[in-house]
């Protein structure tokens, strides 16, 4: 699948046949028909975008580099912005968990539990944790079980967390090199980029095992991104200087 020529930073299911991706050079959200690849709609915004996550059916949000929080709003095949509030970084990561959004911020790392408002609930840092938890937070994942997962790129781990960002889980292996992209699609099955070594992982939080779906030899090169259609079975992986493209894989995935 093919969607232009510039890059896509991330990637998200809206319906079964409609997916939402953020062109960070083209500051701009596109809508992609997943049939086709076709572009059926996008919108310019205010700076950079990284991020995306939905928020409702015909609601996503979007971090931006200018130090925002972006709703967008899907109306049919058309998008709007929406409102939009100021965070305390320049945060990177976003993930929804029931009427709360989780950001992380790279560089120095932390992570922030926001209300709707922007008002900032919960707050994770190295500092306060008093140890290294976190080098690089890139992605973050959240589980219909209310726990949180953060790939971290800087020291190769995915730590798990509860919504009032307590640690709970850090997860390593030798396979795990570089994570990016992360999914929980279900409450024990997320699915990871690991970047550096070119393949698409299986975490299964309840036994810590993560193994490999997906590698070189299925045409996986250093994914950045991805999103799993439960309903279509489908697996939408976004490598990393792609020029727009995603490939498309049939996965029986449990969920």
């Amino acid at each position: 699948m093919d969607t232009g020529d510039e890059a896509i930073c991330d990637i998200t299911e809206v319906s079964d046949t409609r997916l939402l991706v953020t062109v960070l050079g083209g500051r701009k959200v596109m809508l992609v028909d997943s049939q086709t690849g076709g572009t059926v709609a996008q919108h310019t915004l205010q700076d950079y975008p990284y991020r995306v996550c939905m928020w409702e059916n015909n609601t996503a949000v979007v971090t931006l580099h200018n130090k925002k929080v972006q709703f967008i709003n899907i109306n049919g095949d058309s998008l709007q912005l929406g409102r939009s509030f100021s965070v305390n970084g320049d945060v990177r990561g976003v993930g929804r968990s029931g009427d709360m959004l989780i950001v992380s911020n790279e560089s120095p790392p932390w992570l922030e539990v926001l209300a709707t408002d922007g008002r900032v609930m919960h707050t994770f840092s190295n500092k306060a944790a008093g140890r290294d938890v976190f080098q690089r937070p890139y992605y973050i994942a959240t589980s219909t079980n209310g726990m949180v997962y953060v790939s971290d790129g800087g020291n190769s781990t995915i730590t798990q967390l509860d919504m009032n960002l307590r640690v709970t889980r850090t997860y390593s292996d030798s396979i795990l090199q570089g994570p990016r992209g992360i999914i929980a699609v279900s409450a024990d099955h997320v699915l990871v980029c690991s970047h550096s070594n070119h393949r698409i992982l299986l975490l299964c939080p309840s036994t810590g095992v993560i193994t490999s779906i997906l590698g070189h030899q299925d045409g996986i090169h250093r994914p950045y991104a991805l999103t799993f259609s439960p309903s279509q079975r489908k697996l939408y992986v976004v490598p990393h200087g792609g020029s727009g493209r995603i490939q498309v894989f049939q996965q029986q995935l449990m969920t």
